[in-house]
């Protein structure tokens, strides 16, 4: 199964957005790196995510965490034809980064997918993602545009102004 996103542009770059279409999943350059904004200054008129995660038409792969209770929909994604898997790592608070680990590996491997699957829910035409490592830890981004994926524990009285965990996907044949 894939899932196709809805993209807009921001400019000259493509990008991925959440159910506000404000906050796009930006920027990774390979392999274990997270996914949060460049450290540093930028130069006038040049934008802070210079290379989004997702290339436009890249598509997002899913699959199934066999090992989970299959009722709360466990999911892993994989970006890069499932070459790189989104995780949350194995410290004590959550990690967010993609990491170098084929995307079928984990569907095989039970031991070592956790840190990598999502709860999904969806209500209505939206999904949220929440951590099956770290309970209560959701896929967010916040309501500023321009601002990377990220991480996020949602307090008991969530506003308008809390990150959001709601995203925009369609399934593509």
């Amino acid at each position: 199964m894939c899932l196709d996103v809805h993209w807009t542009t921001l400019g000259d770059h493509p990008s991925l957005h959440d159910s506000c279409y404000e906050a796009p999943l930006l920027p990774n350059r390979g392999g274990g790196c997270p996914i949060q904004p460049t450290v540093g200054e930028r130069e006038e008129g040049q934008s802070r995510f210079p290379h989004p995660l997702l290339p436009l038409g890249e598509e997002i792969s899913v699959v199934p965490n066999r090992s989970l209770d299959a009722k709360l929909s466990p999911v892993i994604l994989g970006v890069h034809s499932g070459s790189q898997c989104l995780s949350c790592g194995t410290g004590q608070e959550p990690t967010l980064k993609l990491e170098p680990v084929n995307i079928m590996e984990l569907y095989h491997s039970a031991e070592k997918s956790k840190k990598f699957t999502f709860y999904r829910r969806d209500t209505g035409l939206t999904s949220s993602f929440e951590s099956a490592a770290y309970p209560g830890w959701f896929l967010c981004t916040v309501p500023e545009a321009d601002q990377p994926l990220q991480i996020t524990q949602l307090p008991k009285d969530t506003s308008w102004d809390n990150p959001i965990i709601d995203f925009y996907f369609q399934q593509c044949d």
